[in-house]
């Protein structure tokens, strides 16, 4: 009978044991599930323990890799394990289904993946696999195995192969038992193989999901290469033509194209004109002569002109030379498809693995045999069926070849459709021709600095000068209004402010009151100000509801719209899942927590990490769940003695046996009382004789830096729907009369009417009385540690296969970290390494 993989404890960040005997676990169960004619061992009935079925499933990876496949993976199969399954991980793409390439997973064997780019399982495309004699042997080694439950984690094809496997699942069944392979009593017990996809592409092609895994660290290499090449650019006054990757979807140049300032994109789905060499050409000319000093064109790799025929970045630039123009090309190549995953795609690869887990696991025998893909809208996923979304993404390719491209634009979604159109009308390509409104709508910041604040006034000027309004800054937020520090903004004001960190328009904590009120108000009547957006954190939604209040005593206010958009890295206002800047500011700190838990392997220490947030815990949160922090300690949960005495037993039970590394991420303000100094203090006094403590402070590095991408193309996405607001404003009232916030919710931008954001605002704690990602805290800490090492673990249902009598033996007594000898690599911190 087949011995139970064994779960072996080596925690986040080491795989002391279980990686090192994978190959021989591998190897003594391809033994003992070797079957005989009569198939013996496949006729049993999945066993149970604890009243719970003892469930199998498998994870490949398939097709081209992408950044966050490994988050994914790890968060799949620990989820899966907390469930009681018994996971496997499948070698090489489905050429590991056809060779029984099937290996067991233990809790170790995804430790430390979680910063890795690629796939640690390794994918590839297989010939035989497209064969039904390939898929045939996919199915006999899955039932050999017992496995009938399978995530696939790739590409459109990848899931179409799966869902091909699971269509002939039966009939290939039968033709093992007609070939005396199988009984059936097997084909019986094994009746339907339920599929799971998780899309995996940079290329951010399928629909189904607002986002693929790896899509964001793609852009983020692009954004990256561009931003260097601009100062040389801007330098020689040259012209720029990268191409950048993509197949057949236009995202990656799209995205980047919207976050750099591009002046001239081409894409598949919208190619230019007839002529639109000369067109361009002419708008880069324009640019030049309005003050630009530099062109900047992206090219994607599958651009065709309407016609069909292909536009290469050759083309483009030998056009521009023959124009006059100092043009030089970049292909960036695969450099966009590899590295370090991005927050945004550890993120939703881990929300989606451990929603795959649950789906295997909730789901009824009905629901099972539909396969499904596992997307996200915003920042929860979601569940839609597979195949039609498949089918949805597939059929761009014959719009295409039909040159029916409106359907292909309206085929990719709504928000590929939206920034294209943000992209012509930013970049100037496309202008409404409206008259001026004779209308003043003002910008100011308030609050703490965050990235993404310039991009927002970008798009701010931009659009709201293709909207007829007459646009203005206010500089150092309200007190600067007070004191009528105010600049009309021009089209080429904010020129290239796209790419800018930090705030061009300073920034304070200051609010309105009695003192200044009055200023104000001569201020906003003195520039004829219709609307005011303030753009940033807590103070400044503050400083709005007060403004709103003095309405009542000054009836001026009344004829003017007063709205909050969040911009803050703390994403501690209201009205909003996001803030603009969390997104750079998390990106930052993983950097920082990656290059400490590097620091902290090679000499068997726990770090405590403070990071900033304030009474708001989501930055300590969500670097927590992206790093595979053991522990955060936030406000919203607090901290106390007997929650402090419990993790240092964990940590030391983690200690004795050979474990390397702890990582505790501390929001700044979680506790006045257990500071993070005193927790420092505490675990180094008590730990002292196994394992040193350090203590770090990231700071103000959490809140400079280049914007990330997300947060450059969602200020200004965010502020497209700021004027839809004013239009539809102005249009049912005939004047601006709107009052409250915007924000991101459930995957769409929102309007809250200023009563409902000061009610849903804790003025107290300065955070929104309620927080979507809470959840989110013990989710972290169930995945990143292992449940026999934790004296409070409640988080698994079964737990048939984390017995007592699974857990790793300590072999010898350290007296102090320094004299500790490392014994055993950790192959799982080598890039090249794969299970």
């Amino acid at each position: 009978m087949t011995t139970t993989p064994k779960i072996i404890n080596d925690g986040e960040g080491e795989d002391v044991k279980g990686n090192k005997n994978i190959n021989k676990n591998n190897n003594d169960l391809k033994k003992e599930n070797r079957l005989d004619e009569k198939n013996d061992l496949l006729s049993e009935k999945v066993e149970s323990k604890t009243h719970c079925s003892v469930k199998r499933m498998a994870v490949l990876t398939s097709g081209g890799d992408s950044s966050g496949m490994n988050p994914a993976i790890r968060s799949f199969a620990r989820q899966a394990m907390l469930k009681g399954a018994k996971v496997f991980a499948v070698r090489e793409g489905y050429n590991g289904l056809v060779n029984d390439s099937i290996v067991p997973l233990n809790w170790g064997s995804v430790a430390g993946i979680i910063s890795r780019g690629g796939t640690i399982i390794g994918t590839a495309r297989s010939a035989e696999f497209r064969t039904r004699e390939g898929r045939k042997k996919a199915v006999f080694n899955l039932v050999k195995n017992r496995i009938d439950n399978l995530l696939v984690i790739g590409g459109d094809g990848s899931l179409t192969g799966a869902n091909l496997l699971r269509t002939e699942w039966c009939s290939l069944l039968q033709e093992l038992v007609d070939d005396g392979k199988l009984t059936l009593e097997v084909m019986e017990h094994f009746p339907i193989l339920s599929i799971a996809g998780i899309v995996g592409s940079i290329d951010n092609d399928m629909c189904g999901t607002d986002l693929t895994v790896g899509a964001d660290t793609a852009t983020k290499r692009i954004l990256e290469a561009i931003d260097s090449i601009l100062s040389t650019a801007v330098s020689h006054q040259r012209s720029f033509v990268i191409e950048v990757m993509g197949r057949n979807c236009g995202w990656l140049a799209l995205a980047s194209g919207v976050a750099t300032g591009a002046d001239y994109i081409l894409i598949p789905e919208s190619p230019p004109e007839d002529g639109w060499e000369q067109t361009m050409a002419d708008n880069l000319e324009k640019g030049r002569l309005s003050g630009r000093r530099c062109s900047l064109v992206i090219v994607s790799e599958g651009a065709i002109d309407r016609q069909g025929r292909p536009i290469t970045s050759a083309y483009v630039r030998q056009f521009l030379e023959d124009k006059g123009h100092d043009a030089r090309i970049t292909i960036l190549g695969h450099v966009q498809r590899g590295g370090t995953p991005t927050f945004l795609d550890r993120y939703i690869a881990t929300r989606m693995g451990i929603d795959a887990a649950n789906y295997f696991y909730d789901s009824t025998v009905e629901q099972l045999k539909q396969p499904v893909l596992i997307g996200m809208s915003g920042m929860d996923t979601i569940r839609s069926p597979l195949m039609e979304c498949v089918k949805k993404t597939q059929s761009i390719a014959s719009l295409i070849k039909e040159r029916r491209f409106d359907e292909v634009v309206n085929v990719r979604g709504g928000m590929f459709k939206e920034f294209y159109e943000i992209f012509i009308a930013c970049s100037n390509l496309h202008r409404r021709k409206v008259e001026s409104k004779g209308m003043g709508v003002l910008i100011l910041h308030s609050g703490g600095p965050s990235p993404g604040m310039n991009p927002c006034v970008r798009a701010f000027t931009r659009l709201g000068i293709d909207h007829g309004y007459t646009m203005y800054g206010c500089f150092n937020g309200f007190g600067g209004l007070a004191l009528g520090e105010i600049e009309q903004l021009h089209w080429m004001t904010v020129n290239g402010w796209s790419v800018m960190g930090g705030a061009e328009l300073g920034t304070n904590r200051s609010i309105p009151n009695d003192s200044n009120i009055e200023a104000i108000i001569a201020t906003l009547e003195r520039f004829k100000i219709n609307a005011i957006l303030m753009f940033g954190g807590f103070n400044g939604y503050l400083g709005i509801a007060k403004l709103y209040e003095y309405r009542e005593k000054y009836q001026q206010l009344k004829r003017i719209s007063i709205i909050g958009a969040p911009g803050t890295i703390a994403n501690n206002v209201p009205g909003t899942n996001i803030s603009i800047g969390s997104d750079t500011s998390l990106n930052n700190t993983l950097d920082a927590l990656d290059k400490i838990k590097q620091s902290a392997v090679a000499s068997r220490r726990l770090f405590v990490v403070e990071v900033m947030g304030a009474h708001c815990g989501y930055l300590a949160a969500m670097s927590s769940l992206t790093s595979g922090a053991e522990r955060s300690y936030i406000m919203e949960r607090g901290i106390t003695l007997n929650t402090l005495t419990k993790d240092l037993e964990m940590f030391v039970e983690r200690f004795k046996r050979e474990h390397r590394i702890g990582l505790i991420i501390k929001s700044e303000l979680a506790s006045h009382t257990y500071s993070t100094h005193f927790i420092y203090s505490l675990f180094k006094e008590e730990g002292k004789h196994l394992f040193d403590v350090r203590e770090s402070i990231l700071g103000h590095l959490q809140q400079g830096g280049s914007p990330s991408a997300i947060d450059r193309i969602f200020s200004t996405r965010l502020m497209n729907h700021y004027y839809q607001f004013l239009e539809k404003d102005l249009k049912e009232h005939g004047h601006l009369q709107m009052n409250g916030c915007i924000g991101f919710i459930d995957g769409g931008i929102h309007y809250t009417p200023m009563q409902e954001m000061i009610e849903e605002m804790s003025d107290k704690f300065r955070r929104p009385r309620s927080q979507w990602w809470m959840d989110l805290v013990e989710t972290s800490q169930n995945i990143s540690v292992f449940p026999l090492d934790d004296p409070s673990s409640t988080n698994f249902d079964c737990g048939s296969n984390l017995s007592e009598q699974e857990r790793p033996i300590k072999k010898f007594d350290i007296s102090s970290p320094t004299s500790y000898s490392q014994k055993t690599f950790d192959p799982n911190v080598n890039p090249q390494f794969t299970l």
